[in-house]
């Protein structure tokens, strides 16, 4: 008939304390992961800045090589260069100095390139026709053809652009060898590019290349390199990051710039003698790069909904597969559709600038305004190449465009990895967040659990209080008729039925009274002397009577719990209470062994690793309803002030 003794009840509720253990350790795991991940990551990122500034400094070094002059080691450039464009009697020669460009020309216009030089029989001669087919001849015999009809695919109206040496036949004793060159002119454009011819040793030819291309060939084949090296970090993040997915797009779109400033490389077409290759993965590396780009700027800034960004990227994409599908239908070459780019592409660029500088400024999107500087580069530079095509600043086409490219993909990568990085930080705080969370839901449960079984405890005193006054009425009749041992008999059989213990009333709110009684009667089995004065209102209309008994009952636990563990001093526990106006202030003393010492300004609990879960559940809750959670400690005590709002 009678409750059982709260002391008993401590292996029921234990088991579900023994989950936040469980708990505790995965996110223990959690945080082990997070800072192997941190410092892992300064040397992936240092690594892959050096990998990229190395590639830009490379890139600009070529382009100087490019501007100016190359120095001279064993080859010779030819000089004294004859052009005649046609070959009716009409046509005449021109002197000229190369690289020169003739304009104006009707596809299919022959352009014969004539000079005498000086060979061995050993000497090598490096051409780069652009588009064009071209016949050699050495003293009028056919000696080397390139771009002649079916020798590329039929969707392409001129043979891609090469790059390759021909070995001369030695001059005769009394003359210099006489070379022409016989080019036909694009079909796709009206303009024939003749370049810079070297000859020399097979190796002189190499050097030759290398001085003038070798430094951006290296530094596309480091862009690629850093591109995959991105991609691949992605997927590394994405591991304890799912928003770590978003360094695979400024990776990708390294990997297509790199792609488009190898194909289009001099060096790469020399080396690798597949030029059809390379035509089509320059073009679409240029083409798409920018695909990426703008799916970046969505999930960078946020803006994963703005319809003016979609409808950017869908042009773009419609040109990119537009593009693509008349090349290979042998409709429109990309040599043509390069026209709609020089003008598709630093538009929406600048758009998407103007619209970055717009949400920094009126929208406060501080991503946006990082993104408006790096887009902004990229943008100036794209403006630059397209003048510089049509003006001609430096022979190299694109120089300009990859270098603006360059030093945009560093300024992206800066500002990738940090906001990759505060993802992954907010990631874990809301990991934690969560973990406090669910342990607060289970400390509820429980502390619900003990206040029911009190609870009930308790009306069960109540009702046998009740019962007892007609026990009583039944005895004094028994004793009045005389019965004395009917009497002795009914009184011990009330005896064996009265609980054990009682519940002492400490405040108005019943439920915390009873969470308090429950420590109280563990503590008076465990012969801890417990002072307890409280006053807490029955109803509390901003706190709610399961989060006080979590505050309350965490901090009976600890208190209790530090007394079990001394060998040696008195055991006790001084709980406090106070209203002021809207706030209760709870002050608790304890006992324990030696002094607890807080690192970090956190007290870390003694069963393992981190900051206890009672005190940071306690923290959390007085955080969450307007007050605050101080702890300190001293030579064999602890103290816990808190502050709620009820």
């Amino acid at each position: 008939m009678g409750g059982q003794h709260p002391g008993h009840r401590r292996h029921c509720i234990r088991g579900k304390q023994d989950r936040k253990g469980q708990g505790a350790g995965v996110k223990n795991r959690l945080r082990s992961g997070a800072r192997k991940v941190f410092r892992l990551e300064p040397v992936l990122f240092i690594s892959l800045f050096s990998v990229l500034l190395l590639a830009l400094l490379l890139q600009i070094r070529g382009a100087r090589q490019s501007i100016g002059t190359v120095r001279q080691n064993h080859w010779n450039l030819v000089r004294n260069v004859r052009v005649r464009v046609g070959t009716g009697k009409n046509a005449s020669w021109k002197k000229v100095t190369l690289p020169e460009t003739i304009g104006n020309l009707p596809g299919g216009t022959t352009v014969t390139v004539s000079f005498r030089l000086q060979s061995d029989g050993s000497s090598m001669l490096f051409l780069n026709p652009v588009y064009s087919p071209v016949d050699i001849y050495a003293d009028d015999k056919l000696i080397y053809s390139y771009g002649t009809q079916g020798t590329w695919p039929s969707y392409m109206p001129d043979p891609p652009t090469g790059a390759f040496s021909v070995k001369l036949p030695a001059h005769r004793d009394e003359h210099l060898l006489h070379v022409e060159l016989v080019y036909t002119s694009p079909k796709s454009r009206s303009s024939l590019v003749l370049h810079s011819m070297v000859t020399g040793s097979g190796d002189a030819v190499l050097r030759y290349l290398f001085e003038r291309y070798g430094y951006s060939w290296v530094s596309s084949l480091l862009f690629i390199i850093a591109g995959i090296i991105m991609c691949g970090l992605s997927l590394f993040y994405i591991t304890f990051e799912r928003h770590g997915l978003r360094l695979a797009l400024p990776g990708l779109l390294i990997v297509l710039a790199g792609m488009w400033e190898f194909s289009e490389n001099t060096m790469s077409v020399y080396l690798m003698h597949r030029p059809v290759l390379l035509y089509i993965l320059g073009f679409t590396g240029m083409y798409a790069m920018l695909l990426p780009l703008i799916v970046f700027v969505q999930k960078f800034t946020k803006m994963e909904g703005s319809l003016f960004l979609s409808v950017l990227r869908w042009i773009l994409e419609a040109a990119v597969l537009g593009s693509l599908f008349l090349q290979l239908a042998g409709v429109v070459p990309f040599t043509r559709s390069l026209y709609l780019f020089h003008v598709l592409l630093p538009a929406v660029l600048i758009l998407i600038a103007v619209y970055m500088l717009y949400l920094g400024i009126r929208k406060k999107n501080r991503p946006a305004i990082a993104m408006f500087l790096a887009i902004l580069v990229l943008a100036v530079a794209a403006v630059l190449e397209l003048l510089n095509y049509y003006f001609v600043f430096t022979e190299r086409n694109s120089i300009l465009f990859q270098n603006g490219l360059q030093l945009f993909c560093l300024i992206i990568l800066v500002f990738g990895c940090v906001e990759v990085r505060r993802n992954m930080e907010l990631r874990y705080r809301n990991l934690e967040l969560a973990h406090d969370i669910e342990m607060l839901e289970q400390s509820v449960e429980i502390q619900k659990e003990r206040g029911r079984v009190l609870t009930a405890y308790e009306s069960e005193i109540r009702r046998q209080r009740h019962d007892l006054r007609h026990h009583l009425r039944y005895l004094r009749q028994l004793l009045q008729d005389g019965k004395d041992k009917e009497a002795a008999a009914y009184i011990e059989s009330l005896d064996q039925a009265i609980p054990a213990g009682t519940v002492t009333r400490y405040c108005e709110n019943s439920m915390v009274n009873a969470a308090i009684s429950y420590y109280a009667a563990l503590a008076h089995s465990d012969q801890i002397r417990m002072e307890v004065s409280v006053r807490i209102p029955a109803v509390n209309p901003h706190i709610s009577d399961a989060h006080l008994c979590v505050i309350l009952g965490n901090l009976l636990e600890n208190a209790e719990e530090a007394c079990r563990r001394m060998t040696e001093g008195e055991q006790w526990v001084r709980l406090r209470t106070k209203v002021h106006g809207e706030l209760l202030f709870i002050s608790m003393d304890n006992s324990c062994g030696g002094t607890v010492q807080p690192q970090d300004g956190r007290y870390l609990s003694s069963k393992r690793s981190g900051e206890g879960i009672g005190l940071r559940s306690v923290r959390s809750l007085a955080k969450a309803h307007g007050g605050s959670a101080e702890f300190s400690s001293g030579e064999n005590w602890f103290r816990s002030e808190i502050c709620v709002r009820l």
